[in-house]
């Protein structure tokens, strides 16, 4: 393990089904965890073709890295450069995101940048935050968190965050929590973003 990743470890070794708090008061690190998902990316006229059926559509993607004087700057600057060239590549407005799937480390600095940047873009836009389920896994979170957003696309529910009970001043965002959120318009931005100041952003949407 990483210098970087033993320092933003959770310790709330009593309680680990709630030691991982994205964008909670309480939060005090990340939890490691192991997962992988995989897609099939295809154009509408051969999907149609052989009969699939579709359950979202790739509406933008943008990578940036950010740039600053020190790791915090960077990691700031990415995200809300990723956020502005998704939104710009799918010709969309703040108000057309039905939800963020955010990154939600449950770290203290790392959720507290995101989620500005998420506030100060997307405004009241509702947040939901998956690894607060299964975890940080690593190079296989992000595909894991765009399928939750699939899901959500398809069945009209935003996923809630779990252990989300003491909002904070510092993570000034909608969190879902306690329950699904319904009635959310069928278009979710995917975020994530790495420690050296890469982020990564995706835009899915409802098939038209």
């Amino acid at each position: 393990m990483s210098r970087y990743f033993s320092r933003q470890m959770s310790r709330r070794n009593a309680d680990p089904a709630a030691a991982c708090r994205p964008f909670d008061a309480d939060r005090d690190g990340m939890v490691l965890g192991e997962g992988s998902a995989a897609f099939v990316l295809e154009s509408r006229r051969h999907a149609e073709a052989r009969g699939a059926t579709i359950l979202a559509r790739l509406a933008g993607c943008s990578n940036r890295w950010g740039s600053g004087q020190n790791s915090r700057e960077r990691r700031a600057s990415a995200i809300r450069h990723a956020i502005r060239g998704v939104l710009d590549g799918a010709g969309l407005r703040p108000a057309d995101v039905g939800h963020v799937n955010a990154h939600g480390l449950g770290t203290t600095e790392d959720d507290q940048i995101e989620a500005q940047a998420i506030h100060d873009l997307l405004g009241d836009v509702p947040v939901t935050a998956p690894k607060s389920y299964f975890g940080n896994l690593g190079a296989g979170t992000g595909a894991v968190e765009m399928a939750v957003s699939v899901l959500a696309i398809r069945h009209g529910l935003v996923p809630p965050t779990l252990n989300y009970e003491r909002p904070d001043p510092q993570c000034p965002v909608r969190v879902v929590h306690k329950q699904p959120m319904s009635g959310a318009k069928p278009v979710g931005l995917v975020l994530n973003h790495s420690a050296n100041g890469q982020a990564v952003a995706v835009v899915l949407a409802a098939p038209d």
